[in-house]
């Protein structure tokens, strides 16, 4: 997947999740006899579409995301980076000094430079962006499922639990829990896992440089 594909797509899944989850809502207050055409319709004739990129963007923008997925990426990047060290690092060095270069930017600077001059590397980049979309795309219907079960209580409090209302409510609640509990943890393993593919190829086949840069954050 390249990179522009990715950042479109992480847009297209939450707006159409929250278009999908507003769907149980819609048929009660506004058209109370299912219509799967209609709906259809709505979805597949472009204007879905749009609004569904609308809404992501604004879910974006407002950074919701980083409520899942801030700490399982500090997980992801954390690894990366004590690989890079453990075998990049030939000399001794102050232990303040290691955390500052460990907690900075300049060590996932050096891993990238590698990704980006390396074609095979480039080539298992798009294999890590496919997860990367799975990994965002969990997280972000596990936030909004877990946001959407809490509205349709407090609509089911107010309206009474009817039926599009009490099975969405339950439905959403389920397909949230089974993003957060399940596929995101998994989504996060497969990442790291792509990562230490890659730290491989780096350390086979480019060994001397990575020493080289990861001993020069040091001086």
């Amino acid at each position: 997947m390249e990179l522009s594909t990715l950042k479109t797509y992480r847009k297209v899944v939450p707006g159409a999740t929250i278009i999908l989850f507003l769907v149980p809502a819609y048929l009660f207050f506004i058209h109370p006899v299912f219509k799967i055409d209609e709906i259809a319709k709505f979805a597949i004739g472009g204007f879905g579409a749009v609004l569904a990129v609308i809404i992501g963007t604004c879910f974006s923008i407002l950074n919701i995301r980083s409520l899942r997925i801030k700490k399982t990426h500090a997980e992801i990047i954390t690894n990366i980076k004590n690989k890079l060290i453990e075998n990049g690092l030939t000399r001794t060095v102050d232990a303040e000094e290691k955390k500052r270069v460990i907690e900075g930017r300049r060590l996932i600077d050096v891993f990238y430079h590698f990704i980006d001059n390396d074609e095979s590397l480039k080539e298992k980049s798009k294999l890590v962006r496919d997860n990367g979309l799975i990994w965002t795309s969990t997280a972000d219907v596990a936030i909004l499922g877990c946001f959407f079960t809490w509205l349709y209580f407090l609509l089911i409090i107010f309206f009474g639990a009817e039926p599009w209302l009490a099975r969405g409510g339950l439905l959403i609640g389920f397909i949230g829990l089974l993003s957060g509990l399940i596929f995101h943890p998994l989504s996060v393993k497969k990442h790291i896992a792509l990562g230490n593919e890659q730290l491989e190829f780096i350390f086979t086949n480019h060994k001397k440089e990575l020493q080289k840069k990861i001993n020069g954050l040091f001086d």
